[in-house]
């Protein structure tokens, strides 16, 4: 028997890769439950249940002390969750071929489809119900032929998709695709090395897509952490923030112990003992902090820096795996997904980030590891590393 007493609007969650997760699926269903319930809290309060293979929001009444939920924002933000494949709203209603036709009817009119194309789709997990979705596809799409709509099975103005449960059914109209992937925090902590370019905050976002929960790590060039935090360092680290449920670290280190050494250093092998610094400094938070890896944006023979050799003569350094996502896209590649994840536009803003700072017009494709770590002793990169972290700021986003 359906609890239902009458139709109730709800938000349906959909996922997707979790629920092949086999003997673990409950581990990642239990994250997802509460990233999703963290990620609609602003907006509101709710009831978040999982049913079946889906999660429902159902809406509380707002009253006189409490503000009516904000469904409009939470699907926005649903739509953000990793883990998510689709989120749509919904009507919630009995387990009952007409008061599921209802409920369409009742959809198609507050949405204006008289005279547009429709489609239906039903699937019905329920196998006691006593029709089957060819059945209730006839008979809905029937209804809502009857009140004006046309129908049109390969390009419909919109779908409705109806989904019978063993004890309820949900009407949907539309579906907004959510991210995919896997919930944040269901694969452990890295840490990013966060640039002012395209390429970092794209990757960050890929890491967290499979499951990481991310903080970010930043060396700058101005003379103090001061300017970094007005710079739009901080728009991209937020920018990165509003994709995670949980809080977001952005460790602000400066430049200047470094590059107080760079006139002792060949140019055309500084970019890579420079990014062997940056490796060093993630390896001193990871020691401290729990990461389990470091993240970067590099792309295979995007430039120098990024050849398998020098790869290589960077990677020796690191104590923990280094996580490159995007090592097979090419550029455009990169910047399409930086547009569809809303970094792209203060990425390209202008900004004098460390690693163009030390690159030169004729960097080495293949600088060896030995002649790097000689490069290291000659100007104590210990010593450096240890006077940069002392000027660290950590900035809670």
């Amino acid at each position: 028997m359906s609890e239902l007493h009458s139709p109730q609007k709800v938000l349906l969650v959909h996922y997707g890769e979790i629920a092949l997760k086999g003997g673990n699926r409950s581990l990642f269903e239990n994250r997802m439950l509460q990233n999703v319930r963290a990620a609609i809290a602003p907006f509101g309060q709710s009831d978040v249940r999982k049913t079946e293979v889906r999660f429902i929001v159902y809406p509380k009444t707002g009253g006189a002390q409490t503000p009516a939920f904000d469904d409009k924002k939470a699907l926005t933000a649903l739509s953000r969750v990793f883990g998510v494949e689709s989120v749509s709203p919904a009507i919630a209603v009995a387990p009952d071929i007409g008061l599921i036709t209802e409920a369409a009817l009742s959809q198609a009119d507050s949405l204006g489809l008289r005279g547009k194309s429709i489609r239906v789709e039903c699937k019905r997990s329920n196998k006691s119900f006593p029709l089957n979705s060819q059945q209730v596809n006839m008979l809905v799409g029937k209804a809502l032929v009857d009140a004006g709509c046309s129908v049109d099975l390969d390009n419909p103005d919109e779908t409705v998709f109806i989904e019978i449960l063993k004890d309820k059914a949900l009407v949907a109209f539309g579906r907004i695709r959510g991210p995919g992937g896997l919930p944040v925090g269901s694969s452990g902590r890295v840490l990013s090395l966060l640039s002012g370019g395209i390429d970092s905050p794209a990757a960050s976002w890929l890491m967290m897509k499979r499951g990481c929960d991310i903080d970010l790590l930043h060396v700058h060039q101005f003379a103090g952490n001061k300017d970094a935090k007005s710079s739009k360092i901080m728009r991209l680290a937020r920018l990165i923030r509003g994709f995670s449920p949980h809080r977001v670290r952005l460790y602000l280190v400066p430049y200047l112990e470094f590059y107080k050494k760079t006139t002792a250093i060949q140019s055309s092998s500084e970019l890579v003992v420079f990014r062997r610094f940056l490796l060093r400094l993630g390896n001193a938070l990871a020691a401290k902090e729990g990461y389990l890896g470091m993240v970067t944006g590099d792309s295979l023979g995007q430039v120098a820096s990024q050849t398998l050799e020098n790869l290589y003569a960077t990677d020796e350094v690191a104590a923990l795996p280094v996580f490159r996502p995007l090592i097979g896209y090419n550029k455009q590649e990169i910047v399409s997904l930086a547009m569809r994840i809303g970094t792209f536009d203060t990425s390209i803003e202008p900004y004098k980030d460390c690693c163009s700072l030390v690159a030169t017009k004729n960097p080495s494709t293949r600088v060896p590891l030995e002649k790097a770590k000689r490069i290291e002793q000659e100007i104590e990169m210990e010593k450096i590393v240890e006077r940069t972290l002392a000027d660290m700021e950590v900035v809670e986003l």
